[in-house]
């Protein structure tokens, strides 16, 4: 039934805009206030999707297989985010929107207003879209990269577990579709609980295998008119400096650096203006081992937003891998002035210094951000070799066996 198909996907529609606008409202309070430039605060769902990954693939599933594959695309610089706690929070917000949806859509059925005649379009629509929900609350709550199970677990693991775990995710959808269409013995527990939730919310079954019938009937002609209307409505809607600029974030995540530099450098032949696309160039030049260009990117971004930290801190770091420690220390200063509570800017500082050779005042530094993060500032420091003039250092061994609430720095 057509209605039960445009119902269905205009309200799964809305669902993932606010699934990504809980990312992205999470990162701006943790520090990446990027994601209010790029558009991703204002509930428009152009500007958090991806033809490929919102709506061809999930729309190819869930035909397929009935599975409701998340599809939203928002680019979060984790850099700027204060620390890892603040990572696992952005993660998991954008399956509490979805939790949070579901919840309300059940509302007429908990209330027993809704009319449960199985012919009745709206209610076999609503009941399978509360399906649908439940499903992608608890598909994307699995630990398994690129989904926001394994985003909330990955700040905390190992840093040599990450990279190679964040690879697969070029490839763990499809094999998590395969499983599922093909070993639905593995997937039944799930199922069996998606049900029982569902039920918990007064959404009865069989209205969901009717809306699940009717979605069927009419989603091809949704299909096909949604995305020819999208693909338009995109044209027109994003600049080709914002494209350009996407195409770059995908090769920079993708490790394709010198793709990427010439994919920014086409957003920057654009518009010259936006200090974020010169901050992505930078790290693509650095990526490449081109580090005076890539710190002469971050200075044209600072001048474009001097009151930035972040960008502060990204040029306290190119610095310190250069070897110019002084200035590295200074521009931590100046981070820390727009943001006191920056651990990363706090880090970075004590390596500078303690390359130095200053360790008192690394000690300090490194104390300042383990009060922010101690767990993953620790993991670092164990290994940094710029302390490695501070591994004999009777506080530098008590600071990586204590958090901060149960030392203090010996006056």
């Amino acid at each position: 039934m057509l209605s039960v198909a445009i119902v269905v996907c205009l309200g799964w529609v809305v669902s993932l805009c606010l699934h990504e606008f809980g990312h992205a409202i999470v990162a701006y309070w943790g520090g990446d206030t990027s994601v209010k430039e790029k558009g991703y605060l204002t509930l428009n769902p152009l500007k958090y999707t991806d033809p490929t990954l919102s709506l061809l693939l999930p729309l190819i599933f869930l035909l397929l297989g009935g599975i409701a594959l998340p599809g939203g695309a928002v680019y979060i610089d984790h850099q700027k985010l204060r620390h890892r706690g603040w990572q696992s929070a952005v993660s998991a917000a954008g399956p509490i929107a979805t939790s949070l949806t579901a919840l309300v859509l059940a509302i007429p059925f908990r209330m027993g207003g809704a009319n449960l005649d199985e012919s009745h379009w709206l209610w076999q629509a609503l009941a399978f879209l509360i399906f649908l929900e439940i499903f992608a609350v608890l598909f994307n709550l699995l630990p398994v990269p690129p989904l926001d199970g394994y985003g909330i677990l990955a700040p905390w693991l190992p840093l040599q577990w990450q990279q190679p775990l964040n690879q697969l995710g070029r490839y763990s959808l499809w094999a998590l579709f395969g499983i599922f269409w093909f070993a639905p013995q593995v997937t039944a527990p799930l199922w069996t609980l998606v049900f029982t939730l569902g039920d918990r919310l007064g959404v009865p079954a069989f209205l969901v295998a009717q809306g699940y019938r009717s979605f069927n009937q009419g989603i091809w002609v949704v299909f096909f008119t949604g995305l020819g209307l999208y693909l338009v409505l995109r044209r027109f809607t994003r600049t080709p400096e914002q494209r350009a600029c996407e195409v770059g974030n995908r090769l920079l995540k993708a490790g394709q650096y010198e793709a990427a530099v010439a994919a920014y450098d086409q957003a920057i032949a654009l518009q010259r203006e936006d200090p974020t696309v010169w901050v992505m160039r930078a790290r693509a030049l650095q990526g490449l081992r081109r580090s005076e260009e890539a710190l002469a990117d971050l200075d044209r971004a600072i001048a474009l937003q001097p009151e930035n930290p972040a960008i502060w801190n990204e040029r306290a770091w190119m610095l310190g891998l250069l070897g110019r420690h002084g200035d590295s220390i200074l521009a931590c200063d100046r981070a820390l002035q727009l943001e006191p509570k920056y651990g990363l800017a706090w880090y970075n500082r004590a390596s500078a210094q303690a390359e130095q050779g200053d360790g008192e005042a690394a000690l300090e530094s490194l104390l300042r951000a383990f009060e922010q993060d101690y767990f993953y500032f620790r993991h670092l420091a164990k290994t940094d070799p710029s302390f490695a003039s501070l591994q004999n250092h009777a506080q530098f061994q008590k600071m990586l066996r204590y958090p901060p609430h149960r030392l203090k720095i010996d006056e």
